[in-house]
């Protein structure tokens, strides 16, 4: 290893530009990369907080479908149900032309029933909304760091105050920016009675809400439920996408951060052929100079990755920084330990990889030619 080292600060500058073209990759890959884990992390989350609930939806229904109360008794009806949840949502305020994160919401649902259309999540603080409740409200984790706000304090929606008397947990999902009230309130508020915005599934067994959601598009032609296994899935087709675009630009920076590893090899293969042929004739196999070489390129790949990670991470505190006030002290760049970990390996094998050829061709060289080499 020392004689590796060694190697590596022969060339101080070469070496410091080629461990600098490494970084900038490395760094655009973390930056990226801590933007695409926060939302692995809602969809992970989302996963195991489903509780396997059922989504339902009007067929042909366009932004925020009414539902009838007679849709509401035939899904009733169905075998497997245990209770259907109508609610109507609106924006907690107005919608800005740039909106960074998740919306704050208002849900507005049947108080008797709030626990249940948000299980498995549990209260932080406070109580759940009962029968009786009229302005009231349950509110998220990141609502309440938002605007600093605590059972017992006051929270106003459509010039209205509603009390705080609960508070849910952190889930890192929507839930978070969600606040709940009495439908009838929301409706009275909304000046829209008797609305149904969103109608939510509960089944009697968890474990059956994709079969149970078969079932409701068989027997209650109107509306389309959407299993509990599907809409995980189709969230995260959706971020597969915004990764493979939101990491392409980072993998081009680090592609070329793998050239340079390349070019400085190959430089110090022809620098030191006659080294290489010294070694050789003292008895060195082809298998010591190939891993000689595989090992020096591999160590300025790690050194341009821990660097980059460093960096990449000092950015994204950064950056959340700047958002976590419209976000209510959240941020949405998120360094989790295997994206640390998957920064680093790729780094290596950047490393390893780009060194392999010109190691190759180092044990390749014959030794009588190379102690000829001037």
């Amino acid at each position: 290893m020392t004689e590796i080292l060694r190697n590596i600060l022969r060339r101080k500058v070469r070496t410091f530009l080629t461990i600098f073209g490494i970084v900038i990759g490395v760094f655009a890959l973390t930056v990226m990369g801590a933007l695409s884990e926060h939302f692995n992390v809602m969809i992970e989350q989302a996963a195991r907080l489903s509780g396997g609930s059922i989504s339902v939806e009007l067929k042909g229904g366009g932004y925020r479908s009414v539902f009838s109360e007679g849709t509401l008794r035939r899904l009733e009806r169905v075998e497997g149900v245990k209770a259907v949840i109508p609610g109507v949502w609106d924006t907690l305020g107005e919608v800005r032309s740039v909106q960074m994160g998740t919306l704050e919401m208002v849900f507005g649902v049947p108080p008797e029933q709030s626990q249940l259309a948000m299980e498995p999540i549990a209260l932080r603080k406070g109580r759940w909304l009962e029968r009786g409740d009229d302005y009231q409200a349950v509110i998220g984790d990141s609502i309440a760091r938002k605007h600093g706000l605590d059972v017992g304090d006051t929270l106003t929606w459509k010039e209205k105050p509603f009390t705080v008397v609960g508070i849910m947990e952190r889930t890192e999902t929507s839930p978070d920016q969600m606040v709940i009230v009495p439908i009838d309130t929301a409706r009275r508020l909304l000046k829209q009675p008797g609305a149904i915005h969103v109608v939510t599934v509960v089944p009697e067994d968890p474990s059956q809400g994709d079969a149970l959601a078969e079932r409701i598009n068989q027997e209650v032609s109107e509306v389309k439920a959407i299993p509990p296994t599907q809409a995980v899935q189709d969230a995260a087709q959706a971020l597969l996408v915004f990764n493979a675009i939101m990491l392409s630009g980072a993998l081009v920076a680090v592609i070329v951060g793998g050239m340079a590893v390349i070019n400085t090899m190959v430089m110090s293969v022809s620098e030191r052929t006659r080294e290489i042929g010294i070694k050789k004739a003292v008895g060195a196999e082809d298998s010591d100079i190939l891993a000689e070489y595989i090992l020096e390129a591999a160590l300025i790949g790690l050194i341009g990755g821990v660097m980059g990670v460093a960096l990449g991470w000092g950015m994204a505190q950064v950056l959340n920084a700047t958002v976590a006030g419209a976000l209510g002290g959240e941020g949405i760049f998120k360094v989790t330990p295997r994206l640390v970990f998957a920064a680093l390996a790729f780094a290596l094998v950047l490393g390893m990889g780009a060194g392999l050829y010109p190691a190759w061709r180092a044990a390749r060289l014959d030794p009588v030619q190379a102690l000829r080499n001037e």
